[in-house]
């Protein structure tokens, strides 16, 4: 049985499937509407107010290590908003991605499940992938991810 993503592309030829259960929604975030934080990890843009609250806005370029850096210069940035809930409260963080790709189905059997050698960041946020000849599409594990950066948060402030 397929299980639907929404894909968004981290490079030309690396895409990102993120559950739809976990998809919160598109934004456009002006980088002056960013406040930044002294002191954190230099894979967040910052934060925004974000319907009554904070949102982190995060770089993925940055954090994912893909090397691109086109989006650091642009005045607005597209963010996909990941979300996950944690028993009563719920955690999310505004993901960035130069291009929207739509939504995707996927048979769970077709993914492959990841090596953890080597140990990139990407591997450690998802739970398989897929290629074909174009692309290589990773699908996203909202837990890892939160979890990983929760993690690696703390390490950068400590």
């Amino acid at each position: 049985m397929n299980q639907e993503y929404f894909s968004v592309a981290l490079s030309p030829d690396l895409n990102l499937a993120i559950p739809l259960d976990s998809m919160g929604r598109v934004i456009q975030v002006e980088i002056n509407d960013i406040c930044t934080i002294p002191g954190v990890a230099d894979f967040w843009y910052g934060a925004i107010a974000f319907k009554g609250s904070l949102l982190w806005v995060l770089d993925s370029d940055r954090y994912f290590n893909l090397g691109n850096q086109k989006q650091r210069h642009q005045k607005k940035i597209t963010a996909v908003i990941v979300k996950e809930q944690q028993g009563e409260s719920s955690a999310r963080v505004a993901l960035t991605t130069p291009k929207l790709e739509g939504i995707i189905a996927l048979e769970p059997v077709s993914a492959k499940q990841l090596d953890r050698e080597p140990e990139s960041t990407l591997n450690m946020c998802c739970s398989g992938s897929i290629e074909d000849k174009a692309r290589h599409t990773f699908i996203l594990n909202p837990s890892k991810l939160l979890q990983q950066l929760h993690q690696t948060s703390d390490l950068v402030s400590a």
